[in-house]
């Protein structure tokens, strides 16, 4: 078990967090979500596309844990190679979330922050301070695997450099 954790470079472990903030961001939409169906009757301000928020979220966090897992273990320019695309589609995914929470959430913007029609409404103040929350985790996790994205590809490109300096 040490031997597993001493080959994992620093590039995992961000990994490994961006994992359980998506996993946090995941957990506030979803609250997010009861709160804006919750605030009328007529289920106005629901979020429509929380499924597929939630597919996304999972899918980012399986493939945040699936780096932190075979990095370090499984070596050579292949596992290099979907390492790389696993976290850039992280990435994607994340941002693809945080879009579709903003997009979701313009009606209520507009009534709470832009014209006070919804000011009285509690649930959804609630939820829309619950869907700012969740938009500030999926762009500090999109950035943090950016992050491991850079790491990885500067380790690269020194290696690289490297070869072309002795050859």
């Amino acid at each position: 078990m040490k031997n597993f954790f001493s080959k994992k470079s620093w590039a995992s472990y961000v990994m490994l967090g961006v994992a359980v903030l998506a996993i946090v961001a995941l957990i506030v939409s979803a609250l997010s979500a009861k709160n804006s169906a919750a605030a009328d009757d007529l289920e106005t301000y629901a979020i429509g596309d929380i499924g597929g928020i939630i597919a996304m979220d999972v899918i980012a966090i399986v493939l945040a844990i699936a780096v932190f897992v075979i990095d370090g273990l499984l070596t050579g320019k292949l596992f290099s190679i979907i390492l790389d695309v696993a976290r850039f589609a992280a990435a994607a995914l994340l941002i693809a979330s945080m879009a579709l929470m903003i997009s979701a959430m313009e009606l209520p913007m507009g009534y709470i922050w832009f014209s006070d029609l919804e000011a009285g409404n509690d649930v959804l103040i609630a939820g829309l301070n619950q869907a700012v929350a969740s938009w500030a985790l999926y762009l500090v996790a999109a950035i943090a695997d950016v992050v491991s994205m850079s790491k990885s590809l500067s380790v690269k490109a020194n290696k690289t450099m490297a070869a072309d300096t002795v050859a």
